[in-house]
């Protein structure tokens, strides 16, 4: 790759694409603002710097040599790429549209629906979410914010803690109705459970053997039927009946808040890490970029499980 020392002086290149197209240094002058002397002085350099003349004297005007029509005709096409790219920098910075991207059950359960909040308040912004359990390159220019979970936060440079989740048990209305009633923790023991696991990608998630460790009940056998790879899909099943479930608060919200799912026992535990949001180089000097981490950091404390504890 070249030096950028052997580059042209980008002032000298623009003064002689104008006199170029103008095909004078008086008129050239009067365009840039500047005097016809220093026109000269430039065009001067820019001969220097490549070695060869560009102009030469024709009657009382000028034209271009071989060299600098041949010249002009390509500065011409980079001057313009220049242009379009401080164009394009700038209606990107000022652009009031935001990539995010987040985990596939974060997307559904949780992040999707704090967005339709902020475009109520936000009329004037757009966001597109992209539900995507794999990391992207955030600094490629693609996503603006990334949420993510766990120890994925020591891929990227620009982080903030969002909150800690935590799971709850949780069932059904008519799934409850359905069954004796449940007195206690020791109860469960005996009712169809809904187990999530994450694979071996993350930090494993507080099991039911956990959560009856945690209320002093011994166990050695569960009742565990349908098994998720999913924490969205957790709360779907439970919530259509098919089990309790140990559900992540974040997810369970809005179910627990319209009755769809019910919380059948206080006990909370929280999950072994936190859920962070990531941001590249550029996401911050958009007009709402700061805006709208404020925001989500703010919101995200209501899920905390400082908060429930």
């Amino acid at each position: 790759m070249p030096a950028t020392s052997s580059l042209p002086p980008l002032r000298a290149v623009q003064v002689f694409e104008v006199v170029g197209r103008l095909g004078s240094v008086s008129r050239a002058a009067d365009e840039l603002g500047v005097s016809p002397g220093a026109v000269t002085q430039q065009v001067h350099a820019l001969e220097k710097h490549l070695k060869v003349r560009l102009v030469q004297r024709s009657g009382r005007g000028i034209e271009l040599t071989r060299w600098g029509a041949l010249y002009l005709e390509r500065i011409v096409v980079g001057l313009e790429q220049l242009r379009q790219a401080k164009a394009d920098v700038e209606r990107t910075r000022r652009s009031s549209h935001l990539a995010i991207s987040a985990i596939t059950s974060l997307s559904a359960k949780w992040l999707g629906p704090l967005l339709f909040a902020w475009n109520a308040g936000h009329p004037e912004a757009s966001a597109i979410l992209d539900a995507d359990d794999a990391e992207p390159r955030i600094d490629a220019g693609t996503v603006d914010f990334r949420i993510s979970y766990g120890a994925r936060r020591r891929e990227y440079q620009r982080t903030a803690r969002l909150f800690t989740d935590y799971v709850v048990a949780v069932g059904s209305p008519a799934l409850i109705a359905t069954g004796d009633p449940l007195a206690g923790a020791r109860d469960l023991r005996t009712r169809p459970l809904i187990v999530t696991d994450w694979g071996a990608g993350f930090s494993a998630l507080p099991t039911w053997q956990d959560w009856f460790r945690a209320q002093g009940v011994a166990i050695r056998r569960l009742r565990a039927g349908l098994v998720f790879n999913s924490s969205s899909a957790t709360v779907d099943a439970a919530i259509e009946g098919h089990g309790y479930a140990l559900a992540q608060h974040s997810m369970a919200a809005r179910a627990l808040a319209n009755g769809s799912l019910v919380c059948v026992h206080p006990c909370a535990l929280p999950l072994p890490e936190d859920y962070f949001l990531a941001w590249n180089s550029a996401a911050l000097d958009k007009p709402i970029g700061a805006a709208f981490r404020a925001w989500l950091v703010a919101e995200a404390q209501r899920f905390d499980y400082s908060a429930a504890a």
